[in-house]
C-alpha cells in the first residue's frame, strides 16, 4: 500500500503512526515551518517532526504548486490520507490516488463542515459529537462518507479531551475497517441533510465577556482551552483562563469576584457564574487557583474585565 499522508498539527500524528504500523510505503506533506513558542524560533509542524523521526520523505510545498503535483503523481499512491492538513487540495491532486483521497473529519457530517468542528460543538453545548471518514471532493467537507461513529460529550469535556476521544474513536474505526479500505471495498454514502458550517477562530474570540450568559462563557472556555486559549484582564494584566466550572447561581455584577477559596475563584456573569480553577498569568506557567490565590491575594469585589486598556 502506497500512501501520501497530509497533515500538520499534533492531532494528525497518531494517524501518521497508524499508516506506518500498516507497513505502508509513505511520503508526507505538511505545512511550512513557522515561528512558534516563546523562543520565536522556526519550528516544523508536529507531523513534519514525526516524519523526520521516522525517516520518511517529507515535503512542505504548496499543494497547488506544479512540483507538489509532480511528486505525488510520480509516487503513484493508492490512497491520499488527509488529517488536518490545513490546505485545500485541487481536483488534479484528488484525482491521483488509485483508490481514493480519504479525510478524517471530527464531526458527524454534514454537521459540522469546516476547520473548527470540535471547538464549535463545545461552544454550542452539544451532548453528542463524532467522527466521519470520507472520500474527498472539491467542495469543503462534502464528500461521500464511508464510515462514521458518534461519542458522547461530557459536561467537563474540553477541546483537549474531546480531541483525544475522537482520535481514539477514529483510529478504532480505521483499524476495524482497514482491510476493506485497502481492497477498495467500502460503501460510499452521500451526505444527507442541511450542512452546518463552522467559522475560523478569531483573536477577538479569545477575550471573555463576563456580560455573557454563564453557560455560554463556560462552553467557550472549554472550546478554546490550550489553543488558542481564552483570556481576561485582572489588575491591568492579561491572565489566561485555563480551566473553569459552571456555577448556576452567583451574586455580583458581571466580572466581579464573588468568592475566593482554595478550590477556585468564582466570577459573576449573567445568569450564574464561573469558578476559575486554573489560570496562566502572562509570562508564567499555568497554575492552580490555590497557587494563584497565594501569590496574588484576589479579593471578593475585585473585577476580571474582558479586554485590556487601550494601548496595551
Amino acid at each position: 500500500m502506497k500512501i501520501v499522508f497530509m497533515g500538520s498539527p499534533e492531532i494528525s500524528v497518531p494517524f501518521l503512526d497508524f499508516c506506518v504500523e500498516k507497513k505502508a510505503e509513505i511520503i508526507v506533506f505538511s505545512q511550512k515551518d513557522k515561528i512558534r513558542g516563546r523562543g520565536k524560533k522556526l519550528e516544523p509542524t508536529p507531523v513534519k517532526k514525526r516524519a523526520v523521526e521516522l525517516g520518511l520523505e517529507v515535503h512542505t510545498l504548496w499543494s497547488k504548486s506544479e512540483k507538489a503535483f509532480e511528486i505525488i503523481k510520480n509516487f503513484a499512491p493508492d490512497i491520499l490520507f488527509v488529517v488536518a492538513y490545513g490546505q485545500i487540495l485541487p481536483k488534479r491532486i484528488l484525482d491521483i490516488p488509485r483508490l481514493y483521497p480519504l479525510n478524517v473529519h471530527f464531526s458527524l457530517l454534514p454537521k459540522y463542515r469546516g476547520s473548527t468542528p470540535v471547538n464549535t460543538a463545545l461552544m454550542n453545548g452539544d451532548k453528542v459529537s463524532g467522527t466521519s471518514i470520507m472520500v474527498m471532493d472539491e467542495e469543503l467537507d462534502s464528500g461521500d462518507v464511508i464510515m462514521s461513529a458518534e461519542c458522547g460529550v461530557d459536561e467537563n469535556d474540553n477541546a483537549t479531551t474531546l480531541f483525544d476521544k475522537l482520535t481514539k474513536l477514529s483510529l478504532d474505526l480505521l483499524e476495524k475497517n482497514w482491510e476493506k479500505i485497502e481492497n477498495g471495498n467500502v460503501e460510499r454514502v452521500p451526505q444527507r441533510g442541511e450542512p452546518v458550517f463552522t467559522s475560523m477562530i478569531q483573536k477577538s474570540d479569545m477575550w471573555l465577556d463576563f456580560e455573557s450568559d454563564a453557560r455560554v462563557l463556560f462552553n467557550k472556555i472549554k472550546a478554546l482551552t490550550k489553543e488558542p486559549g481564552v483570556r481576561a484582564v485582572f489588575r491591568g494584566n492579561i491572565v489566561g483562563i485555563e480551566k473553569a466550572e459552571f456555577v448556576e447561581k452567583c451574586a455580583g455584577d458581571p466580572g466581579e469576584i464573588s468568592e475566593v477559596s482554595k478550590s477556585g475563584i468564582v466570577v459573576a456573569c449573567r445568569n450564574g457564574g464561573i469558578k476559575i480553577t486554573e489560570l496562566k498569568p502572562a509570562g508564567k506557567n499555568p497554575m492552580r487557583a490555590a497557587e494563584f490565590i497565594n501569590g496574588y491575594r484576589p479579593q471578593p469585589g475585585e473585577v476580571f474585565s474582558p479586554r485590556p486598556e487601550e494601548g496595551k
